[in-house]
Protein backbone atom coordinates (compact mmCIF):
# COMPACT_ATOMS: atom_id res chain seq x y z
CA UNK A 1 0.00 0.00 0.00
CA UNK A 2 1.24 3.72 -0.93
CA UNK A 3 1.67 6.23 1.84
CA UNK A 4 -0.60 9.19 1.77
CA UNK A 5 1.74 11.57 1.24
CA UNK A 6 1.79 14.30 -1.92
CA UNK A 7 3.08 13.33 -4.73
CA UNK A 8 4.50 15.63 -7.42
CA UNK A 9 4.09 13.51 -10.54
CA UNK A 10 0.48 12.24 -11.57
CA UNK A 11 3.04 8.91 -12.21
CA UNK A 12 2.79 8.34 -8.50
CA UNK A 13 -0.73 9.52 -8.07
CA UNK A 14 -3.27 9.53 -11.04
CA UNK A 15 -1.70 7.28 -13.08
CA UNK A 16 0.05 4.55 -10.21
CA UNK A 17 -2.04 1.87 -10.85
CA UNK A 18 -1.17 1.70 -14.67
CA UNK A 19 2.47 1.67 -14.09
CA UNK A 20 3.19 0.56 -10.55
CA UNK A 21 4.24 -2.89 -12.20
CA UNK A 22 7.91 -0.94 -13.41
CA UNK A 23 8.78 0.07 -9.58
CA UNK A 24 9.06 -3.85 -8.86
CA UNK A 25 12.07 -3.71 -11.38
CA UNK A 26 13.53 0.45 -11.46
CA UNK A 27 12.78 2.95 -8.72
CA UNK A 28 15.36 3.86 -6.34
CA UNK A 29 15.22 1.23 -4.21
CA UNK A 30 15.21 -1.09 -6.43
CA UNK A 31 18.91 0.56 -7.23
CA UNK A 32 19.83 0.28 -4.21
CA UNK A 33 19.15 -3.64 -3.74
CA UNK A 34 20.85 -3.73 -7.55
CA UNK A 35 23.80 -2.14 -6.03
CA UNK A 36 24.09 -4.01 -2.85
CA UNK A 37 23.75 -7.31 -5.36
CA UNK A 38 26.81 -6.11 -7.51
CA UNK A 39 28.94 -5.47 -4.35
CA UNK A 40 28.64 -8.62 -2.63
CA UNK A 41 29.14 -10.61 -5.80
CA UNK A 42 31.78 -8.62 -6.78
CA UNK A 43 33.07 -9.64 -3.26
CA UNK A 44 32.37 -13.22 -3.67
CA UNK A 45 34.73 -12.64 -6.91
CA UNK A 46 38.14 -11.35 -5.14
CA UNK A 47 37.20 -14.32 -2.68
CA UNK A 48 37.29 -16.73 -5.70
CA UNK A 49 40.98 -15.24 -7.25
CA UNK A 50 42.72 -15.57 -3.94
CA UNK A 51 42.05 -11.78 -2.88
CA UNK A 52 39.38 -11.56 0.13
CA UNK A 53 39.40 -14.22 2.73
CA UNK A 54 37.74 -17.15 1.55
CA UNK A 55 35.38 -17.12 4.57
CA UNK A 56 31.08 -17.85 4.23
CA UNK A 57 30.05 -15.15 2.57
CA UNK A 58 26.55 -13.79 4.13
CA UNK A 59 23.46 -12.26 2.40
CA UNK A 60 23.22 -8.41 3.12
CA UNK A 61 20.31 -6.52 3.23
CA UNK A 62 20.41 -2.51 3.55
CA UNK A 63 17.94 -0.74 5.06
CA UNK A 64 16.42 2.13 2.59
CA UNK A 65 16.44 4.22 5.14
CA UNK A 66 19.41 3.62 6.82
CA UNK A 67 21.08 4.21 3.20
CA UNK A 68 19.08 7.92 3.30
CA UNK A 69 20.58 8.79 5.93
CA UNK A 70 24.44 7.94 4.93
CA UNK A 71 23.69 8.86 1.65
CA UNK A 72 22.33 12.79 3.23
CA UNK A 73 25.53 12.45 5.75
CA UNK A 74 28.06 11.91 3.23
CA UNK A 75 27.36 13.41 -0.20
CA UNK A 76 27.91 9.97 -2.53
CA UNK A 77 25.07 7.13 -3.24
CA UNK A 78 27.24 4.64 -4.01
CA UNK A 79 29.83 5.23 -1.04
CA UNK A 80 26.53 5.26 0.64
CA UNK A 81 25.98 1.68 -0.14
CA UNK A 82 29.82 0.31 0.85
CA UNK A 83 29.66 1.73 4.06
CA UNK A 84 25.89 0.84 4.77
CA UNK A 85 27.49 -3.33 3.46
CA UNK A 86 30.48 -2.67 6.00
CA UNK A 87 28.08 -1.68 8.88
CA UNK A 88 26.41 -4.84 8.17
CA UNK A 89 29.32 -7.26 8.26
CA UNK A 90 31.06 -5.27 11.08
CA UNK A 91 27.52 -6.32 13.37
CA UNK A 92 28.37 -10.24 11.72
CA UNK A 93 31.60 -9.95 13.52
CA UNK A 94 33.29 -13.28 13.55
CA UNK A 95 35.30 -13.92 10.45
CA UNK A 96 33.09 -12.41 8.26
CA UNK A 97 34.67 -8.79 9.41
CA UNK A 98 37.59 -9.51 7.81
CA UNK A 99 35.91 -9.03 4.34
CA UNK A 100 35.40 -5.04 5.31
CA UNK A 101 38.64 -3.91 3.81
CA UNK A 102 37.65 -5.94 0.58
CA UNK A 103 34.34 -4.49 -0.33
CA UNK A 104 34.24 -1.81 -3.24
CA UNK A 105 38.17 -2.83 -3.73
CA UNK A 106 39.47 -1.38 -6.84
CA UNK A 107 35.74 -0.13 -8.24
CA UNK A 108 34.69 2.94 -8.98
CA UNK A 109 31.37 3.76 -8.72
CA UNK A 110 30.38 3.25 -12.47
CA UNK A 111 31.77 0.18 -11.84
CA UNK A 112 28.47 -0.48 -9.58
CA UNK A 113 26.02 1.55 -10.84
CA UNK A 114 26.34 0.63 -14.85
CA UNK A 115 25.91 -3.34 -13.89
CA UNK A 116 23.05 -1.68 -11.40
CA UNK A 117 21.06 0.44 -14.04
CA UNK A 118 21.85 -2.11 -17.25
CA UNK A 119 19.85 -4.90 -14.70
CA UNK A 120 17.18 -2.65 -14.11
CA UNK A 121 16.65 -1.52 -17.67
CA UNK A 122 17.08 -5.44 -18.69
CA UNK A 123 14.10 -6.50 -16.08
CA UNK A 124 11.92 -3.50 -16.88
CA UNK A 125 12.38 -4.25 -20.71
CA UNK A 126 12.04 -7.92 -20.59
CA UNK A 127 8.88 -8.24 -17.85
CA UNK A 128 7.20 -5.45 -18.09
CA UNK A 129 7.78 -3.26 -21.16
CA UNK A 130 7.96 -6.15 -24.06
CA UNK A 131 4.81 -8.15 -22.34
CA UNK A 132 2.78 -5.13 -22.40
CA UNK A 133 4.00 -4.41 -26.42
CA UNK A 134 3.35 -8.32 -27.17
CA UNK A 135 -0.43 -7.77 -26.04
CA UNK A 136 -0.90 -5.00 -28.14
CA UNK A 137 0.60 -6.90 -31.32
CA UNK A 138 -1.54 -9.62 -30.81
CA UNK A 139 -4.54 -7.68 -30.71
CA UNK A 140 -3.69 -5.67 -33.66
CA UNK A 141 -2.75 -8.81 -35.40
CA UNK A 142 -6.24 -10.20 -34.43
CA UNK A 143 -7.82 -7.22 -35.93
CA UNK A 144 -6.00 -7.53 -38.88
CA UNK A 145 -7.02 -10.82 -39.90
CA UNK A 146 -10.89 -10.64 -38.42
CA UNK A 147 -11.12 -7.28 -40.46
CA UNK A 148 -9.28 -8.43 -43.30
CA UNK A 149 -12.19 -8.10 -46.05
CA UNK A 150 -13.73 -4.92 -44.76
CA UNK A 151 -13.54 -2.83 -47.18
CA UNK A 152 -13.00 0.84 -47.05
CA UNK A 153 -11.34 4.09 -48.28
CA UNK A 154 -7.73 4.55 -48.13
CA UNK A 155 -7.00 8.26 -47.79
CA UNK A 156 -3.62 10.00 -49.31
CA UNK A 157 -3.03 13.80 -48.13
CA UNK A 158 -6.45 13.04 -46.40
CA UNK A 159 -8.72 12.86 -49.86
CA UNK A 160 -10.39 9.60 -51.12
CA UNK A 161 -7.79 7.61 -52.56
CA UNK A 162 -8.50 4.22 -53.87
CA UNK A 163 -10.29 1.16 -52.22
CA UNK A 164 -7.99 -0.87 -49.49
CA UNK A 165 -9.51 -3.04 -46.08
CA UNK A 166 -9.51 -1.74 -42.62
CA UNK A 167 -7.32 -5.24 -42.10
CA UNK A 168 -4.57 -3.95 -43.98
CA UNK A 169 -4.24 -0.86 -43.03
CA UNK A 170 -4.02 -2.42 -39.29
CA UNK A 171 -1.70 -4.98 -40.31
CA UNK A 172 0.63 -2.24 -41.08
CA UNK A 173 1.11 -1.07 -37.69
CA UNK A 174 1.64 -4.52 -36.33
CA UNK A 175 3.97 -5.01 -38.64
CA UNK A 176 5.59 -2.45 -38.33
CA UNK A 177 5.57 -3.10 -34.29
CA UNK A 178 6.24 -6.68 -34.78
CA UNK A 179 9.83 -5.42 -36.32
CA UNK A 180 10.85 -2.64 -33.37
CA UNK A 181 9.80 -4.99 -31.06
CA UNK A 182 12.44 -7.66 -32.35
CA UNK A 183 15.40 -5.28 -32.33
CA UNK A 184 14.44 -4.31 -28.60
CA UNK A 185 14.44 -8.37 -27.97
CA UNK A 186 17.70 -8.42 -29.36
CA UNK A 187 19.61 -5.49 -28.30
CA UNK A 188 21.04 -5.84 -24.86
CA UNK A 189 22.15 -3.04 -22.66
CA UNK A 190 25.83 -2.81 -22.08
CA UNK A 191 28.11 -2.70 -18.56
CA UNK A 192 31.51 -2.37 -17.83
CA UNK A 193 33.92 -2.67 -14.97
CA UNK A 194 37.12 -1.16 -15.67
CA UNK A 195 38.13 1.57 -12.80
CA UNK A 196 38.07 4.82 -12.38
CA UNK A 197 39.29 5.41 -16.01
CA UNK A 198 38.96 2.88 -18.02
CA UNK A 199 42.75 1.71 -17.37
CA UNK A 200 41.80 -1.34 -15.32
CA UNK A 201 45.17 0.01 -13.36
CA UNK A 202 43.34 -0.69 -9.73
CA UNK A 203 42.90 -3.97 -10.85
CA UNK A 204 46.22 -4.92 -11.73
CA UNK A 205 47.78 -3.11 -8.73
CA UNK A 206 45.55 -5.33 -6.33
CA UNK A 207 46.60 -8.79 -8.02
CA UNK A 208 48.63 -8.40 -11.54
CA UNK A 209 49.10 -11.64 -12.42
CA UNK A 210 45.15 -12.47 -13.86
CA UNK A 211 43.39 -11.63 -16.97
CA UNK A 212 41.31 -8.77 -15.37
CA UNK A 213 39.50 -8.10 -18.73
CA UNK A 214 38.00 -11.57 -19.08
CA UNK A 215 37.36 -11.91 -15.44
CA UNK A 216 35.37 -9.03 -15.31
CA UNK A 217 33.99 -9.81 -18.63
CA UNK A 218 32.28 -12.79 -17.37
CA UNK A 219 31.18 -11.03 -14.25
CA UNK A 220 29.21 -8.49 -16.28
CA UNK A 221 28.08 -10.93 -18.57
CA UNK A 222 27.17 -13.16 -15.63
CA UNK A 223 24.02 -10.32 -15.22
CA UNK A 224 22.88 -11.04 -18.79
CA UNK A 225 24.34 -7.92 -19.95
CA UNK A 226 27.05 -6.96 -22.74
CA UNK A 227 30.22 -6.26 -21.41
CA UNK A 228 32.46 -3.40 -22.81
CA UNK A 229 35.81 -3.18 -22.68
CA UNK A 230 36.84 0.13 -24.09
CA UNK A 231 35.52 2.66 -21.57
CA UNK A 232 36.33 6.38 -19.96
CA UNK A 233 34.81 6.11 -16.45
CA UNK A 234 31.90 5.47 -17.76
CA UNK A 235 30.36 3.02 -20.34
CA UNK A 236 29.98 4.33 -24.07
CA UNK A 237 26.71 5.05 -24.27
CA UNK A 238 25.33 3.77 -28.08
CA UNK A 239 24.30 0.52 -26.85
CA UNK A 240 21.61 2.94 -24.28
CA UNK A 241 20.84 5.34 -26.90
CA UNK A 242 19.82 2.37 -29.39
CA UNK A 243 17.46 1.13 -27.16
CA UNK A 244 15.78 4.53 -26.07
CA UNK A 245 16.14 4.94 -29.68
CA UNK A 246 13.50 1.58 -30.26
CA UNK A 247 11.23 2.71 -27.73
CA UNK A 248 10.65 5.91 -29.35
CA UNK A 249 9.97 4.37 -32.72
CA UNK A 250 7.50 1.88 -30.91
CA UNK A 251 6.22 5.46 -29.51
CA UNK A 252 5.74 6.94 -32.78
CA UNK A 253 3.83 4.03 -34.08
CA UNK A 254 1.55 4.38 -31.32
CA UNK A 255 1.03 8.13 -31.89
CA UNK A 256 0.26 7.29 -35.32
CA UNK A 257 -2.29 4.59 -34.97
CA UNK A 258 -4.05 6.58 -32.53
CA UNK A 259 -4.35 9.53 -34.83
CA UNK A 260 -5.38 7.50 -37.56
CA UNK A 261 -8.01 5.86 -35.58
CA UNK A 262 -8.85 9.27 -34.15
CA UNK A 263 -9.68 10.43 -37.64
CA UNK A 264 -11.49 7.41 -38.72
CA UNK A 265 -14.25 7.96 -35.69
CA UNK A 266 -14.31 11.39 -37.13
CA UNK A 267 -15.54 10.78 -40.15
CA UNK A 268 -18.48 7.78 -38.80
CA UNK A 269 -16.35 5.05 -39.52
CA UNK A 270 -15.04 3.70 -35.79
CA UNK A 271 -16.72 4.66 -32.97
CA UNK A 272 -15.42 3.86 -29.12
CA UNK A 273 -18.05 2.55 -26.82
CA UNK A 274 -17.73 2.96 -23.28
CA UNK A 275 -21.03 1.98 -21.41
CA UNK A 276 -21.49 3.99 -18.41
CA UNK A 277 -18.68 5.82 -18.51
CA UNK A 278 -19.05 10.12 -19.21
CA UNK A 279 -17.53 11.69 -22.32
CA UNK A 280 -18.77 15.23 -21.07
CA UNK A 281 -19.95 16.50 -17.85
CA UNK A 282 -22.73 18.49 -19.75
CA UNK A 283 -23.63 16.95 -23.41
CA UNK A 284 -24.59 13.23 -21.91
CA UNK A 285 -24.55 12.24 -25.86
CA UNK A 286 -20.86 12.38 -26.71
CA UNK A 287 -18.89 9.25 -27.07
CA UNK A 288 -15.25 10.77 -27.08
CA UNK A 289 -12.12 8.69 -27.83
CA UNK A 290 -10.54 9.26 -24.76
CA UNK A 291 -8.60 6.50 -24.52
CA UNK A 292 -7.07 7.40 -27.74
CA UNK A 293 -6.34 11.23 -26.68
CA UNK A 294 -4.66 9.82 -23.41
CA UNK A 295 -1.84 7.25 -25.34
CA UNK A 296 -1.27 10.04 -27.98
CA UNK A 297 -0.57 12.24 -24.87
CA UNK A 298 1.15 9.83 -22.90
CA UNK A 299 3.62 8.38 -25.87
CA UNK A 300 4.19 12.24 -26.86
CA UNK A 301 5.60 12.78 -23.02
CA UNK A 302 7.48 9.73 -23.01
CA UNK A 303 9.28 10.68 -26.51
CA UNK A 304 9.81 14.36 -25.77
CA UNK A 305 12.25 12.56 -22.66
CA UNK A 306 13.81 9.48 -24.57
CA UNK A 307 14.53 11.34 -28.06
CA UNK A 308 16.58 14.06 -25.84
CA UNK A 309 18.04 11.29 -23.30
CA UNK A 310 18.76 9.20 -26.25
CA UNK A 311 21.51 11.91 -27.85
CA UNK A 312 22.20 13.44 -24.73
CA UNK A 313 23.91 10.18 -23.11
CA UNK A 314 26.19 10.44 -25.60
CA UNK A 315 27.72 13.42 -24.18
CA UNK A 316 30.60 13.60 -21.11
CA UNK A 317 33.39 15.91 -20.13
CA UNK A 318 36.37 13.78 -20.76
CA UNK A 319 36.25 11.09 -18.72
CA UNK A 320 33.29 11.65 -16.31
CA UNK A 321 31.23 14.27 -15.45
CA UNK A 322 28.08 13.70 -13.50
CA UNK A 323 25.90 15.63 -15.51
CA UNK A 324 23.94 12.37 -16.97
CA UNK A 325 23.04 10.85 -13.87
CA UNK A 326 19.66 13.15 -12.90
CA UNK A 327 18.85 12.01 -16.38
CA UNK A 328 19.60 8.65 -16.21
CA UNK A 329 17.59 8.00 -12.87
CA UNK A 330 14.46 9.65 -15.30
CA UNK A 331 14.60 7.04 -17.64
CA UNK A 332 11.84 5.26 -15.79
CA UNK A 333 9.47 8.28 -16.17
CA UNK A 334 9.95 7.35 -19.94
CA UNK A 335 9.28 3.99 -19.44
CA UNK A 336 6.37 4.95 -17.02
CA UNK A 337 4.80 7.36 -19.67
CA UNK A 338 5.62 4.59 -22.61
CA UNK A 339 3.39 1.64 -20.82
CA UNK A 340 0.37 4.06 -20.15
CA UNK A 341 0.44 4.83 -23.65
CA UNK A 342 1.01 0.88 -25.01
CA UNK A 343 -2.27 0.24 -22.24
CA UNK A 344 -4.60 2.97 -22.98
CA UNK A 345 -4.32 1.98 -27.00
CA UNK A 346 -5.20 -1.66 -25.77
CA UNK A 347 -8.32 0.02 -23.95
CA UNK A 348 -9.28 1.91 -26.81
CA UNK A 349 -9.47 -0.75 -29.27
CA UNK A 350 -11.30 -3.57 -27.05
CA UNK A 351 -14.08 -0.47 -27.10
CA UNK A 352 -13.69 -0.25 -30.73
CA UNK A 353 -16.69 -0.33 -32.60
CA UNK A 354 -16.03 -0.76 -36.43
CA UNK A 355 -19.03 0.63 -38.57
CA UNK A 356 -18.56 -1.89 -41.41
CA UNK A 357 -21.73 -0.40 -43.19
CA UNK A 358 -20.86 3.06 -42.91
CA UNK A 359 -17.23 1.74 -44.86
CA UNK A 360 -19.37 -0.04 -47.53
CA UNK A 361 -21.66 3.32 -47.72
CA UNK A 362 -18.94 5.52 -48.53
CA UNK A 363 -16.99 3.57 -51.04
CA UNK A 364 -20.42 3.67 -52.93
CA UNK A 365 -20.84 7.26 -52.38
CA UNK A 366 -17.47 8.06 -54.01
CA UNK A 367 -16.90 6.26 -57.54
CA UNK A 368 -13.92 8.63 -58.17
CA UNK A 369 -11.66 6.51 -56.44
CA UNK A 370 -12.13 3.41 -59.03
CA UNK A 371 -10.25 6.27 -61.63
CA UNK A 372 -7.17 4.97 -61.49
CA UNK A 373 -8.19 1.42 -62.42
CA UNK A 374 -9.87 2.36 -65.17
CA UNK A 375 -7.67 4.58 -67.26
CA UNK A 376 -4.73 1.20 -66.52
CA UNK A 377 -7.10 -0.41 -68.59
CA UNK A 378 -8.24 2.03 -71.48
CA UNK A 379 -3.87 2.63 -71.37
CA UNK A 380 -3.44 -1.35 -71.66
CA UNK A 381 -6.48 -1.40 -74.53
CA UNK A 382 -3.75 0.58 -76.14
CA UNK A 383 -5.55 4.24 -75.39
CA UNK A 384 -2.60 6.50 -74.91
CA UNK A 385 -4.91 9.03 -73.47
CA UNK A 386 -6.85 7.23 -70.79
CA UNK A 387 -5.64 9.02 -67.90
CA UNK A 388 -6.39 12.40 -69.41
CA UNK A 389 -9.82 11.22 -70.61
CA UNK A 390 -10.54 10.26 -66.57
CA UNK A 391 -9.24 13.17 -65.60
CA UNK A 392 -11.22 15.32 -67.77
CA UNK A 393 -14.50 13.25 -66.15
CA UNK A 394 -13.50 12.93 -62.99
CA UNK A 395 -12.89 17.11 -63.30
CA UNK A 396 -16.85 17.84 -64.30
CA UNK A 397 -18.21 15.34 -62.04
CA UNK A 398 -19.13 12.96 -64.96
CA UNK A 399 -16.95 9.58 -64.08
CA UNK A 400 -18.57 6.70 -63.01
CA UNK A 401 -17.63 2.75 -63.24
CA UNK A 402 -18.12 1.73 -66.93
CA UNK A 403 -19.87 -1.36 -66.74
CA UNK A 404 -17.42 -3.53 -69.03
CA UNK A 405 -14.72 -3.21 -66.44
CA UNK A 406 -16.68 -3.92 -63.50
CA UNK A 407 -15.42 -7.62 -63.43
CA UNK A 408 -12.15 -6.90 -64.44
CA UNK A 409 -12.11 -3.85 -61.15
CA UNK A 410 -13.95 -5.63 -58.49
CA UNK A 411 -13.29 -3.77 -55.31
CA UNK A 412 -9.98 -2.72 -56.35
CA UNK A 413 -8.21 -3.75 -52.82
CA UNK A 414 -5.42 -5.90 -54.78
CA UNK A 415 -3.96 -8.72 -52.17
CA UNK A 416 -4.85 -6.18 -49.27
CA UNK A 417 -7.19 -8.96 -48.03
CA UNK A 418 -4.28 -11.58 -48.22
CA UNK A 419 -1.98 -9.62 -46.23
CA UNK A 420 -4.51 -8.69 -43.46
CA UNK A 421 -5.30 -12.71 -43.43
CA UNK A 422 -1.84 -14.02 -43.62
CA UNK A 423 -0.56 -11.56 -41.26
CA UNK A 424 1.56 -14.38 -38.51
CA UNK A 425 4.74 -13.96 -36.62
CA UNK A 426 7.63 -15.94 -35.36
CA UNK A 427 7.73 -14.02 -31.91
CA UNK A 428 10.39 -14.75 -30.02
CA UNK A 429 10.76 -15.23 -26.03
CA UNK A 430 11.21 -11.76 -24.28
CA UNK A 431 14.61 -10.89 -22.57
Amino acid sequence: MKDRRSYVSPLDDRYYAECSELARYFSERRLLKERVDVEMRYLELLQRVGVAPKTDLPYVSVSYEEFKKKEKRLGHDVKAVEVCIRDVLSRRGGNVSSLIPYVHLGLTSEDVNSIAFGTMLKNALGKVMIPSYERLLERLADISRREAGTVMIARTHGRPAVPTTFGKEIAVFAYRLYERLEALKTTEPSAKVSGAVGTYASFYLIKGDLDWPKLLKEFVNSYGLDFVEYTTQIVPAERLSDILHILTCINQLIIGLTRDLWIYQTLGLLSFVRPGKVSSSTMPQKENPVDLEDAEGQAEIANSLLLFMTYRFQLSRLQRDLSDSPIRRNIVVALAHSLIACKRVQIALDAMKIERKAMVDEVRQHEEIFAEPVQLLMRLRKDENGYEKIKREVESGRFSRPHEYMDLIGDYTGIAKRLAKELRFQVSGAK
